[in-house]
């Protein structure tokens, strides 16, 4: 896995650098499903810099929720600097928002959105692990029926702070922020 911009680089097992064998593959198995994800795959995240990757993400919160309702504000996030991208096989297939003032002035991951077809493979921790390096406390929130996040920010080791009742009729809001 490769960070491209002044973020201290998340370090995962460099596939491309030696020939992959067994021990290589249990070391990956959150990043990748097979040896053939592992051999051919390579991992980037960054910040969006060109209109296409802001586009990218665009489209794939379109996709995941059915609307741009969104759009507009995954630009403005982006314009700011706080929209990070993940990138598969050179392709964008995930981001994050990270929104520096959203929450009681706070740095807030507000959305971290990854492609269905490559899920559990790495990408959303991956954007956590960059984004949360950039402040020394970063927050997020997300809803109690939303399993897989919750999982994610555990194994991640963010600590759960509380949640909130209101928001969405019967599904609790539950805040996190870094460890």
């Amino acid at each position: 896995m490769v960070f491209t911009d002044s973020s201290p680089p998340f370090v995962a097992p460099d596939m491309n650098s030696h020939r992959v064998d067994e021990a290589d593959i249990d070391d990956v198995t959150r990043y990748f499903q097979s040896d053939a994800d592992v051999k051919g795959a390579a991992l980037e995240i960054r910040k969006a810099s060109t209109p296409n990757e802001i586009a990218s993400a665009v489209a794939i919160d379109e996709a995941q929720i059915g609307s741009k309702d969104r759009a507009d504000y995954i630009t403005s996030v982006a314009e700011s600097g706080g929209l990070s991208v993940a990138f598969l096989r050179h392709e964008v297939q995930a981001f994050c928002c990270l929104d520096h003032d959203y929450f009681f002035e706070k740095p807030f991951i507000s959305l971290l959105i990854v492609s269905p077809d490559v899920r559990r493979l790495g990408l959303g921790a991956g954007l956590l692990t960059h984004s949360s390096r950039m402040f020394p406390e970063v927050w997020t929130s997300t809803n109690r029926s939303n399993a897989a996040m919750r999982a994610l920010l555990e194994r991640e080791g963010w600590r759960y702070c509380g949640e909130l009742n209101g928001l969405d009729e019967g599904d609790p809001e539950q805040f996190f922020k870094t460890a």
